[in-house]
């Protein structure tokens, strides 16, 4: 069998998909697609992910090809076909466990709705690359509104986080984290990797940190801290990274 990984390292949803197949020890082949030049609308990559959004997956199971895009459905095949079931169901039990998956499917669903739907990571891009004399515009009128929608989310996590009483906290709260985890802890850590405090939300920033230190998402998120310390030092006087706390 072979899986191929159409993604980009700067995509919050790409590296939980990239993760995840490291987790799992399957073996894949990394193509990275040009997203911001439009390279998802190309005719090739439409054959692959006719959604024209990355991730996107290709299987070719002994001459059987399948097309996979959007994250979520992603991890959630990759979690039912992985040979290592044992570590597999660790993610997503699927219907081994139907009571622990709703609850990892329940936090999936919320993801886009209250996390994702704040994404800042582009404005922060655009604040990067503007002129000096626009970025606080950028500031008040594109990121100060995504700042504060995304702060009921973050005090939803933490709330719920912090009634963890053991372990490492996990969203399914059983210790080890899910597909959930993955996915909103990217979306998160690319915000904290521009430097974005998350003082009152303690829980939220161990999380996160423990999230972004295990092995495999510390090596895909080599780019992302890369770009994020640029970010920082060059734009913080023009940045509300204490939005948070």
């Amino acid at each position: 069998m072979t899986i191929t990984l159409y993604a980009h390292r700067l995509s919050q949803p790409s590296r939980a998909v990239d993760i995840l197949l490291r987790e799992l020890g399957i073996e894949h082949t990394f193509h990275e697609v040009d997203f911001a030049g439009g390279e998802t609308h190309t005719d090739w990559f439409t054959h692959i992910n006719a959604l024209q959004t990355i991730p996107a997956l290709w299987v070719d199971n002994h001459g059987t090809p399948l097309y996979l895009g959007e994250s979520h459905a992603i991890m959630r095949y990759l979690c039912r076909t992985a040979a290592d079931q044992e570590g597999a169901q660790r993610w997503y039990p699927g219907d081994a466990d139907p009571a622990r998956s709703a609850r990892i499917d329940q936090w999936l669903d919320w993801h886009h709705g209250n996390v994702r739907r704040y994404d800042m990571f582009h404005h922060l891009m655009n604040l990067h690359q503007t002129l000096p004399m626009l970025k606080r515009e950028i500031q008040s009128t594109l990121l100060t509104p995504l700042q504060d929608g995304l702060t009921p989310g973050l005090a939803m996590l933490e709330a719920h986080l912090s009634r963890q009483q053991q372990g490492t906290p996990a969203l399914a709260g059983d210790g080890h984290p899910t597909l959930a985890d993955l996915a909103i802890s990217c979306e998160l850590h690319q915000i904290m990797a521009v430097g974005y405090r998350f003082k009152n939300y303690p829980h939220v920033k161990a999380w996160l940190e423990a999230m972004a230190e295990r092995p495999h998402a510390h090596a895909v998120g080599d780019r992302i801290r890369a770009q994020g310390h640029e970010i920082r030092e060059q734009n913080s006087d023009y940045l509300a990274l204490d939005a948070f706390g």
